[in-house]
């Protein structure tokens, strides 16, 4: 069963399965929900917590050890696996203990967002079958007012749209530091409802972008949100070869698709992509697609590669303002 974590309380306060899978990119959603999970587990009798890295060569002697020992002569007890990165003896060692799991231990699996691959994998089907699938990804930019808002109001603290609007530009892509500063807001106002010039006084910026988040605010046509995300990747110092490297892959993902389309349906062609592509990234590069035709693309393509040779040898400010032209086709 897949969730959520603001579901995760109600799904485990009555009695835990035997399995519970944490796969996110969000560490703050992550961190929140293991530590619920133990809190729930402690209070149903799981007095134990046993870690062990599935990464590299790990002790799957010590793991088999602690799966078939029962509870009749000790505690119920925690096993919990961080799974960073899938391999061939990772994912096989699962599909061999998932049999074994039993109502003495819970088995908390956690590790980073997964692709649709992986998800569709032997491995993770038969441990969620025997529990929840909590997905801890960052909220999407469209449901991130949402999240604001239910956070303030677990704070007993009240907000109108001008207050969550302010409190995403300055939030979205820190979870951490928007938790930390809600609660500062708690103290400081309880129980109130938040006007703008309070919140402008208590907080400071806590942006934090990826350059993936910029490519999907370009493919969204979202000039606001795409130019924001810049500001900030070049006030952290990214690199703007990096940058230009990264915008000409996807414009070349965009160009071929382009050209295929002619023949076959885009949504046919979307869904034939190797690696898989996410229905959210589908819809996105759909939007795109719609925007640019093919002769713009190519001449994106060609202004992104004049622009690393120009990079390479001069290296100078101007080049910035030549990277968010290129940027600007995709929301003109």
């Amino acid at each position: 069963m897949r969730i959520y974590p603001e579901q995760l309380k109600q799904h485990i306060k009555q009695q835990l399965p035997r399995c519970i899978l944490l796969f996110g990119d969000e560490p703050l959603l992550t961190l929140e929900a293991e530590d619920l999970i133990k809190q729930v587990a402690k209070s149903q009798g799981y007095l134990e917590t046993f870690s062990f890295s599935l990464d590299g060569n790990f002790d799957k002697d010590s793991i088999y050890s602690h799966l078939q020992s029962l509870s009749l002569f000790s505690e119920k007890k925690i096993l919990s696996l961080t799974l960073s990165k899938t391999s061939k003896e990772s994912t096989a060692f699962l599909r061999e203990i998932a049999p074994l799991l039993n109502d003495d231990i819970l088995l908390l699996l956690q590790g980073p967002k997964l692709n649709n691959q992986q998800l569709n994998g032997a491995w993770f089907k038969g441990l969620e079958q025997q529990g929840v699938f909590v997905v801890t990804n960052a909220p999407l930019p469209q449901h991130f007012p949402q999240w604001i808002y239910q956070r303030l109001k677990s704070l007993a603290l009240n907000a109108n749209k001008e207050v969550i609007d302010f409190l995403c530009v300055h939030f979205e892509g820190n979870l951490l530091a928007a938790k930390q500063e809600f609660e500062k807001l708690a103290l400081l106002y309880p129980k109130q409802t938040l006007n703008l010039h309070q919140v402008e006084q208590s907080i400071t910026t806590h942006n934090h972008f990826s350059i993936f988040q910029w490519l999907d605010s370009l493919l969204e046509g979202d000039k606001v949100r795409s130019q924001r995300i810049l500001k900030q990747l070049k006030a952290e110092g990214t690199e703007l070869l990096l940058l230009s490297a990264t915008l000409s892959s996807e414009i070349q993902k965009l160009l071929k698709l382009s050209y295929q389309e002619k023949s076959t349906p885009l949504a046919q062609l979307l869904n034939q992509q190797q690696p898989k592509i996410w229905a959210s990234k589908q819809a996105l590069m759909s939007k795109a697609l719609k925007r640019l035709n093919t002769r713009q693309l190519e001449q994106l393509i060609i202004q992104c590669a004049e622009l690393e040779i120009i990079v390479k040898v001069e290296n100078s400010a101007d080049d910035w303002q030549k990277l968010t032209l290129i940027a600007s086709a995709f929301y003109a």
